[in-house]
């Protein structure tokens, strides 16, 4: 896994990397779908579409992924997308619109001979300290005159959209499978910084864990990720909590990744300094009215590198 691209956008990477999994993301729909949709949801049927849909302006702050229900009588889609800012999107059910027409001219362009297309059923997961506060049916977003109400309904787009809003939940309520609910509560924990709670509440899940299918690199994701998007303590207390873990598999992995990352951190902080050490060296020589060759043979510093900090600072 990359870290450098883990570091800045670690919600995006734990929702994808959790419930681009078709058992955690089946356990994730049945609990908090319509039982009438639920009911239909097994793993095996599951079938994760590879693209995302969302503007690039916006990726980082939101992840999204695609499910497709494969049934007898047909297909349905269910269309996840983790909102990851601070604060609610009061636009999101038009970005929902948008990202559903590009579902269906991607379906069409695929199968041209299609007649009529498949229901999606967007699904949007909060994780914002506030709550969720503004609209969430797209009828909402649209000014209509009340004298023409009557007669403009039927030519407008309505729509809503299944809401998580994981601030309106409390950690015990979390449900799904262990590494879902894991994971929710960790990203739960981040969004409103209560890393302190999540470890209090998580603390009978880790045995549970033990049961899935490669439980320590499902641990080393959750651990990447809490580092790395705790805000609400510090580094040592990270590493107190983890240092109890049990099973105590879980909490040697735990205490080896946080010295790596605080090593790690040690180690780009003195890179950076060294650089910025070079580039003041840099400066005050060329202030002092030497040239770029002079400045080069003095220090050692290659040529391409004093050229590129001297353009920087102009």
């Amino acid at each position: 896994m990359d870290d450098t691209k883990f570091q800045k956008n670690p919600h995006d990477h734990i929702a994808r990397k959790m419930f681009g999994r078709p058992d955690v993301a089946a356990g994730f729909f049945k609990e908090y779908l319509p039982k009438s949709i639920s009911q239909r949801i097994e793993a095996s049927k599951l079938y994760r579409e590879p693209d995302t849909f969302i503007d690039e302006s916006l990726q980082g702050s939101v992840a999204d992924l695609l499910y497709r229900v494969e049934e007898d009588e047909g297909e349905f889609w269910l269309y996840c997308l983790f909102e990851h800012q601070s604060q609610p999107d009061h636009w999101m059910a038009l970005r929902l619109l948008r990202y559903m027409l590009r579902i269906w001219d991607n379906h069409l362009a695929k199968h041209p001979k299609s007649k009529q297309l498949p229901p999606i059923i967007p699904i949007v997961l909060h994780q914002g300290k506030r709550g969720w506060t503004v609209a969430k049916k797209f009828r909402e977003l649209v000014s209509v005159p009340q004298e023409m109400e009557k007669d403009l309904l039927e030519y407008l787009p309505d729509f809503s959209f299944r809401l998580v809003d994981l601030s309106h939940l409390r950690f015990e309520e979390i449900r799904g499978t262990v590494i879902g609910r894991l994971t929710l509560m960790a990203l739960k924990a981040a969004g409103e910084d209560r890393m302190e709670d999540f470890w209090q509440s998580a603390n009978e899940l880790w045995s549970d864990l033990m049961e899935v299918e490669s439980p320590q690199e499902i641990a080393r994701v959750l651990f990447r990720y809490i580092f790395y998007a705790d805000t609400s303590v510090d580094k040592q207390l990270y590493r107190d909590r983890v240092k109890i873990l049990e099973p105590k598999e879980f909490s040697n992995t735990a205490m080896t990744l946080a010295e790596q990352f605080i090593a790690e951190g040690i180690e780009k902080g003195i890179e950076k300094g060294i650089k910025q050490e070079r580039k003041d060296i840099i400066l005050r020589m060329n202030a002092s009215g030497l040239d770029v060759e002079k400045i080069v043979s003095l220090t050692g510093i290659p040529k391409a590198d004093v050229l590129q900090c001297l353009a920087a600072d102009e």
